[in-house]
């Protein structure tokens, strides 16, 4: 019994080690899965373990109150085509979503993109644990200002390209992952680590139990099984890994998979073909009753055709995806534009042009800024070019900046119609061109390719570039006069401190697309030569400035072509520029001002204090021509003040005036070139001493100044060669509260007389000068009155104020001006002056000359003034309306004695009857005279006139 029992058992030993078969797992395959608008459409993920198509999730509102936690699909493992995520609220976190996600294959693209997260508003966290690799397509994360953490994914690392992927960082206020734990520097969160194509073992951190070798992002149950894989790294044939289809299976390349016949054909709809799954026949080949390819015969025209669905026939490529829509077509009918500004993987491209045979119309490569080659073209036959691209050209190629090669062309490639177009394509040399313009078949009369002027060399020989003098406005070149050709062409241009401006080949450096680049076109026979050198100055630069130069001579012979390295030379020092100068702050006592230059040592600062014109103040009577304070009009007052045009113009105008400020300055400024316009400043007349600041002082305040006073402000830069020219800014102190208030003030009132008197100092230190005083006086019974005198007059008087009002007033204040404004002192009470006081201003000599020319306002009440105005009015009208009545009844007409002074109609009309003689000049020396008569018509006395 137990040998019995230990043969059974070897038995089963050697039928598990030697069996033929292997279980493969169970897949659920989905196609094409579209989520949009409802969050209840997530269930169709719902046990997927494969999608053979596309995820799209997208457009879902915060309306629909989604549970996102809810999802979860740890089934799926793999997607064929892409992944889009854009526009769903309520989002935040999609890392439970897909947990065990490992290879997105991209063998169909949106855009260029293989995975796609924007416009997630409230997405912070984006998280694939086990997603290992991106096989084809790039990554697009932007507009999402919440998202954090994903500064520490190597997205190249994933699609397996560098420097493709688009990765917009929004979020701010985020903790970068620390990684802990990591094979690796790079992870999705502190918790998961970011997987990469090479781990394919069971526990990557002890590297032990290595799965299959097709396996790709591991496997399961410790199996070395290819039917235990976490995904096939190549082709799955029901779940098991195989780098190729058995016989009686065929392959999907599109999805990575084996199937059936019956599977090709009726689950899928595509054909036989050899021992593929494809969704059409190869050229050459046609699909019989049995849905497979079989070839066709000699007479009989099978090709692929295929017409564009858009406007004009013309189809644009932008990216890998408008190229797949071109695989396996041979005749294109219509007109190809190519313009892909992203950099792409060229092999990708290839792939779906290598069926392009024929195009009906023209073929437009623009624009294309990450195209280097067009070998994709490479099968390409026959351009009918129906239509011409601008009715000359069937082959059009223009501002491609990285394209350095075409492609070799077929024997039989030939353009039909038109010629070819070549322009601004700054690394395709011009020797490429014309080869490949012999080599294709074309009207040739109609080809215009670039020319000298934008001259593109092939494989250039060194040339070499000596600087042999510098100053500050010239550099001096010199180079081998054998390396010289027919021709040469300098280029240079300024570059900022420390920036070195890199070629990216030997063909060509981005210098020559010529833009902020200075070209001179030369030839040998200009220059000034030594004997074995060419020698070169060129002028007319910017001091003290670094420049980069390239020099490159070609000819006809392409033999002779060289160019020399990027040379770097910078120019010696100037005396500096005027510097800027502008007010900062300024208070009462001290002005803030701000300053900066360029290539300079110190500044140097002079100011001056301008005084106000005392003599010229005091010729202006200010009691009679008061001081307005202009405001600034803003809003709707502006435009209605002034119109559109105006107010343009007037900018217009300040613009100009700018400008020919600003070239004056220039002009006129200090420098080597014109030490005639270097002057000293006047130090005499300077208020403080001359200050010298260090060349890093930004900021500089000026302190101890008197409060609202002018000055002039002076500041020149230094350094070892001179100071400049002064830049000019005049500034005022700001004025002081209550500085123009008056110290002491009394008043008092005579009633005999009805004088009143004031006694007041001028304020010690006020806001500027002042000009005038305004004395205001007002009652119990709401009556005022002011008077006005001028700051001369009252220190003529001897600083009293006398004034005759007829009306008792009880209170007073004084208004001080002064060119700062005004300020009042608070209103005193008026007392009775003492007999001394009165005598001494009755015999006051500046107050009786004073007195009579005090301005004065009458004291009247409103009621009073009311009353004289009606009764004006009234007694206007009474007088209007008699008049009007006696010049309606003619009065005056039975007045005999009136109508004697009177002049009347009939005295009128006898004057305008008197004779009234004319002369004419005749012949232009002798007068003819006509004299009017009453009696008869008119006529001439022909005695006037003699022959």
């Amino acid at each position: 019994m137990p040998s019995s029992n230990m043969l059974l058992g070897l038995s089963l030993m050697l039928l598990a080690i030697y069996a033929p078969s292997v279980e493969s797992k169970s897949e659920h395959e989905c196609t094409s899965i579209d989520i949009r608008n409802e969050c209840r459409k997530m269930h169709l993920l719902d046990n997927c373990t494969v999608v053979t198509g596309y995820v799209m999730i997208t457009l879902i509102t915060s309306e629909q109150h989604c549970n996102f936690s809810d999802y979860s699909f740890p089934l799926l493992t793999e997607i064929t085509e892409f992944m889009i995520f854009t526009e769903v609220r309520g989002l935040v976190n999609i890392t439970k979503m897909f947990p065990n996600l490992t290879v997105i294959r991209g063998r169909r693209l949106f855009l260029n993109y293989a995975l796609g997260v924007t416009s997630m508003y409230d997405l912070q966290q984006l998280a694939f644990p086990q997603l290992v690799a991106i096989q084809r397509g790039q990554v697009y994360i932007g507009n999402c200002p919440k998202l954090c953490n994903i500064d520490r994914v190597n997205w190249d690392l994933l699609t397996l390209s560098r420097g493709e992927n688009h990765i917009i960082m929004a979020a701010k206020n985020c903790s970068t992952p620390v990684c802990k734990g990591c094979s690796s520097s790079y992870c999705w969160s502190n918790i998961y680590c970011q997987r990469s194509l090479n781990e394919n073992v069971v526990n990557p951190k002890a590297n032990i139990n290595t799965c299959h070798e097709e396996c790709l992002g591991g496997c399961e149950n410790n199996s070395t099984s290819a039917a235990d894989c976490a995904v096939c790294r190549g082709l799955s044939d029901a779940g098991v890994c195989v780098k190729s289809c058995p016989k009686n299976k065929y392959v999907l390349e599109h999805f990575q998979r084996c199937y059936t016949k019956d599977e090709c054909v009726n689950k899928h709809g595509f054909v036989i073909s050899g021992s593929q799954c494809v969704a059409f026949c190869p050229s050459g080949y046609k699909k019989d009753n049995q849905s497979e390819c079989v070839p066709c015969a000699r007479d009989e025209a099978c090709v692929s055709f295929c017409t564009p669905e858009y406007p004009g026939n013309t189809f644009t490529i932008y990216n890998l995806a408008d190229a797949e829509k071109l695989r396996g077509c041979q005749i294109f009918n219509g007109s190809l534009v190519i313009t892909i500004r992203n950099k792409v993987n060229e092999t990708l491209l290839s792939q779906s042009f290598t069926s392009i045979r024929e195009i009906r119309g023209h073929l437009k490569v623009f624009r294309s800024s990450q195209l280097r080659s067009l070998n994709f073209l490479s099968n390409l036959e026959r351009v009918y070019g129906d239509p011409l691209e601008n009715r000359h050209h069937s082959f059009i190629l223009y501002d491609n900046k990285q394209l350095a090669e075409l492609w070799k062309p077929s024997p039989h490639l030939e353009f039909m119609e038109g010629g070819m177009f070549m322009h601004r394509n700054n690394k395709l040399c011009n020797r490429r061109m014309r080869e490949f313009q012999n080599s294709v078949t074309h009207h040739r009369a109609l080809d215009s390719l670039q020319t000298n002027d934008q001259e593109v060399q092939c494989s250039p020989s060194k040339l070499q570039l000596f600087v042999l003098k510098r100053t500050h406005r010239t550099v001096k070149l010199s180079w081998l006069k054998s390396q010289t050709s027919q021709r040469l062409e300098l280029i240079h241009r300024p570059l900022m401190p420390g920036k070195l401006y890199h070629e990216e080949s030997e063909l060509e450096a981005p210098v020559c697309t010529r833009i902020n680049w200075r070209r001179r076109l030369l030839f040998p026979d200009n220059l000034i030569e030594n004997g074995t050198h060419y020698l070169l100055e060129l002028d007319d630069l910017q001091p003290n400035t670094r420049y980069a130069c390239l020099l490159r001579t070609f000819g006809d012979d392409v033999a002779q072509d060289a160019r020399s390295e990027l040379t770097y030379v910078q120019t010696e020092r100037d005396i500096p520029q005027p510097p800027l100068l502008e007010l900062a702050r300024k208070t009462d006592s001290s002005l803030s001002v701000r300053m900066a230059s360029r290539d300079h040592d110190s500044f140097l600062l002079t100011v001056f204090e301008l005084a106000d014109d005392r003599a010229y103040i005091d010729q202006r009577n200010y009691c009679h021509e008061p001081a307005y304070m202009w405001q600034d009009t803003v809003g709707a007052q502006w435009l209605a003040f002034e119109d559109y045009d105006d107010c343009c113009a007037a900018r217009a105008e300040q613009l100009d005036d700018s400008r020919f400020v600003a070239d004056m300055r220039e002009q006129y400024r200090c420098t080597l070139d014109d030490r005639k316009q270097c002057r000293r400043q006047a130090l005499a007349e300077a208020t403080l001493p001359q200050l010298r600041l260090p060349g890093n002082t930004t900021e500089y305040e000026l302190k101890s100044l008197h409060r609202y006073r002018q000055y002039d402000l002076r500041l020149q830069a230094c350094n070892q060669l001179g100071c400049s020219s002064h830049t000019t800014l005049y500034a005022r102190t700001n004025y002081t509260m209550g500085a123009d208030l008056l110290a002491q003030l009394n008043a008092c009132h005579v009633p005999e007389t009805q004088k009143y008197i004031l006694r007041f100092q001028e304020p010690q230190n006020p806001n500027g000068l002042v000009t005038n005083f305004v004395v205001h006086y007002r009652n119990n019974f709401s009556q005022s009155h002011v008077g006005c005198v001028t700051r001369q007059q009252h220190k003529s008087a001897g600083n009293v104020f006398v004034q005759q009002i007829n009306i008792t007033f009880t209170q007073c204040a004084v208004r001080v001006h002064s060119l700062a404004g005004d300020a009042m002192t608070p209103y005193i009470a008026i007392g009775h002056c003492s007999e001394e006081e009165q005598r001494l201003v009755a015999h006051s000599r500046a107050a009786k000359e004073l007195a009579p020319e005090i301005s004065e306002v009458p004291a009247t009440t409103s009621h009073a003034r009311g009353i004289s105005i009606f009764l004006i009015c009234f007694l206007s009208g009474c007088s209007a309306s008699l008049v009007w009545v006696l010049y309606k009844r003619r009065c005056w007409r039975k007045l005999p004695g009136l109508r004697r002074y009177v002049p009347v109609r009939e005295q009128w009309l006898r004057d305008r009857q008197q004779t009234e003689d004319r002369e004419i000049l005749v012949d232009g020396f002798e007068t003819v005279r006509f004299q009017n008569n009453n009696n008869s018509s008119s006529s001439s006395r022909a005695d006037d006139y003699t022959m």
